[in-house]
């Protein structure tokens, strides 16, 4: 067939379209509430995974946690840094770790949540201890927004997160502020940048020196007891291989088989893997949710063609008698179905685009990409012609005779 005559037929089709305007408008909304919901939900699962994926590469591509309890109490606390419900490490631990090959730096923390009180109110927060220089060699992402961080020497001082400095108590917390824990005095000496982080709970974390912390726990530790370890290897090191040897090494001096460890070894890849698998549940759940509303359009699709094939027998019957074949008949509906699909899917990449942007203008994370627009216009074209295609077989098939004598 030539060009000229599928820009015929196409003409053909958008102008029985217009004809049925308000029934065409009220179907081609169907679909774009369909890949409108498509659009913003894949979107808000692809930003989700993201920014997760951002904030892993923040972690540090050389940096190992180590940390007594099961996989399961530590996704059940929330955190790798949480106390561990089973098992305990002590300085001794850390001394054997020590001795695997390929380790730069090596330092433990402690962490709690311990009572503080600023000017008559109270707050419950994580504090974690640490050693000041090693730390920061270790976890090197933390910024400060005012003040500065902990240093070797410090006692009785904190630097908190920037929530604690701003949302938590009625005056906020400023540098050389004074606030109690227990029965002591703390003075705030720095307050770090906002993070806004899916995984990271700095901005609700407090640090202070782990001697410090040690003491106010006192009565919670055992003897040179610390709940975990930071370490990064050094640059020319293989992660896995040495995460591998610590374990090998833990397993053998606390006497554990294999899969029945009291600890875990947290590797930038088993973070990654262990988030990859939610994300991708995350997305495909958010998806499948969306497809619902789409396949809703595309059965009214279907019905908005079947009606159109009704109404029409005559002039199909026309059409046939002049020397219209079923090829012609059946890409005049194929036209009008493909088109109000490629129309609802514009639009509602168009709407999909402009409400994602409002998400992103109040923090949700999105991420909209050119590749998943083309997508989505791609598969509401499809969504159309599909479900127009059994309306316009029916047609293309109806002898003339039939067509003529339908009322």
């Amino acid at each position: 067939m030539s060009v000229a005559m599928q820009k015929d037929l196409f003409l053909y089709a958008l102008s029985g379209l217009m004809h049925r305007s308000l029934r065409s408008y009220l179907t081609i909304l169907g679909v774009v509430i369909g890949i409108c919901s498509v659009f913003i939900l894949i979107s808000i699962g692809m930003g989700i995974s993201a920014s997760i994926n951002k904030e892993l590469e923040a972690f540090g591509s050389h940096t190992i946690v180590i940390s007594p309890g099961k996989l399961s109490s530590l996704m059940a606390s929330g955190s790798p840094n949480a106390p561990a419900t089973t098992g305990k490490f002590f300085l001794s631990d850390m001394k054997w770790v020590e001795r695997a090959s390929g380790i730069g730096v090596i330092t433990p923390f402690i962490y709690g949540r311990l009572g503080m009180e600023y000017q008559g109110e109270k707050l419950t927060s994580y504090i974690i201890g640490i050693e000041p220089q090693n730390f920061q060699k270790v976890v090197s992402t933390i910024e400060i927004a005012d003040g500065r961080f902990l240093k070797e020497g410090d006692r009785q001082v904190l630097v908190i997160g920037d929530k604690i400095a701003k949302n938590y108590f009625k005056k906020p917390l400023m540098v050389n502020s004074m606030v109690s824990i227990g029965d002591k005095k703390y003075r705030i000496v720095g307050i770090m940048k906002a993070t806004g982080g899916t995984l990271d709970d700095t901005d609700t974390t407090v640090y202070a020196p782990i001697e410090d912390v040690r003491a106010v726990m006192s009565n919670l530790l055992a003897k040179d007891e610390i709940h975990g370890i930071y370490l990064i290897t050094n640059d020319d090191a293989n992660v896995e291989e040495v995460a591998s040897n610590i374990k090998d090494s833990l397993r053998a001096r606390r006497g554990e088989l294999e899969g029945e460890e009291t600890f875990t070894v947290i590797t930038p890849a088993f973070i990654s893997e262990q988030v990859g698998v939610i994300t991708g549940l995350l997305t495909a759940f958010l998806g499948g949710i969306a497809a619902i509303s789409l396949i809703v359009g595309a059965v009214t699709i279907a019905n908005t063609m079947f009606m159109a094939v009704l109404e029409r027998y005559q002039e199909i019957g026309v059409l046939k008698a002049v020397g219209g074949r079923e090829p012609d008949i059946l890409r005049i509906f194929l036209f009008e179905s493909g088109i109000i699909g490629l129309a609802g899917g514009a639009i509602g990449v168009l709407v999909g685009f402009a409400l994602v942007e409002l998400l992103l203008a109040f923090g949700v994370p999105a991420s909209p990409s050119g590749a998943l627009a083309l997508f989505c216009l791609l598969f509401s074209l499809i969504v159309g012609i599909v479900a127009g295609y059994f309306p316009a077989r029916h047609a293309a098939q109806m002898l003339p005779i039939d067509a003529l004598r339908a009322e």
